[in-house]
């Protein structure tokens, strides 16, 4: 259904387990399901120099076979995810609508507009000449532990260092530029740079990037910001939050 490799599918068996993964049977056959995926809402707090967290869990791949579309069988494995969530204590849970039709679907579920960021592309024919730059390559490790150094001052959806080593193994590649960390993968001839994070003006690092991947004809740069909802949460209804927006990159579209 969603086109993903078996060494994919593998590598996230492996990574994340099946024991994460919801079904619903109907004459006992599966008619659908969906993982979620346990993760963390976090915030530096500056006035004690610790970290505050949520457990949130990230619902993705939801599926449902095509003999029971269209009759409620996604919603009522969806209100059972949230329940089963809500009384584990978890805050909430979120996910990524694949498109604005997917998003008003979720919507009418009770999920809100939450996770946000930017959107920018460039494309190779009006990129700024100038010298040779050179990036360093980041383990998944390393990544992860400056990746949360830079989000301090923020809501986030902190995944934890294994995540990171799924999205390498993958096709995802980490890298560092001077006082800035992103992180980059190839789709046909553009590259998609998930995560950008630093002050470095964005036409920099795709200057950068055209100049180490000459095949490439246009790259699309996400960074933390407000212009664009990349995700939606459902809060738990027994927890009082007045948190009105986070940043959420990786959606594993």
């Amino acid at each position: 259904m969603f086109f993903d490799s078996e060494d994919y599918i593998n590598r996230f068996i492996v990574h994340f387990g099946i024991e994460n993964c919801y079904v619903c049977e109907i004459n006992r056959k599966i008619a659908a399901m969906a993982f979620a995926l346990p993760t963390t809402l976090s915030h530096f707090l500056t006035f004690n120099f610790k970290f505050s967290t949520l457990n949130l869990k990230y619902i993705y791949a939801c599926a449902t076979h095509p003999n029971y579309r269209r009759q409620g069988v996604m919603e009522k494995l969806l209100a059972t995810i949230y329940d089963i969530s809500c009384n584990e204590n978890i805050a909430g849970v979120f996910l990524h609508a694949a498109d604005e039709n997917l998003a008003n679907y979720y919507r009418k579920l009770g999920f809100q507009d939450f996770f946000y960021r930017n959107s920018s592309t460039f494309n190779r024919k009006g990129r700024e000449e100038g010298t040779k730059h050179t990036m360093k390559f980041l383990t998944p490790d390393e990544y992860s532990n400056k990746r949360i150094q830079k989000l301090e001052k923020q809501y986030f959806a902190n995944w934890n260092e294994d995540f990171f080593r799924f999205l390498n193994e993958t096709g995802v590649q980490f890298c560092e530029y001077e006082n800035t960390i992103f992180s980059f993968r190839t789709e046909d001839s553009k590259l998609i740079v998930d995560e950008l994070l630093s002050n470095t003006p964005e036409q920099q690092i795709a200057n950068l990037l055209f100049e180490q991947f000459p095949d490439c004809e246009s790259i699309d740069i996400r960074t933390t910001g407000n212009e664009n909802c990349c995700g939606q949460m459902k809060w738990n209804q027994f927890i009082n939050t007045d948190i009105r927006s986070g940043y959420f990159a990786f959606a594993l579209e």
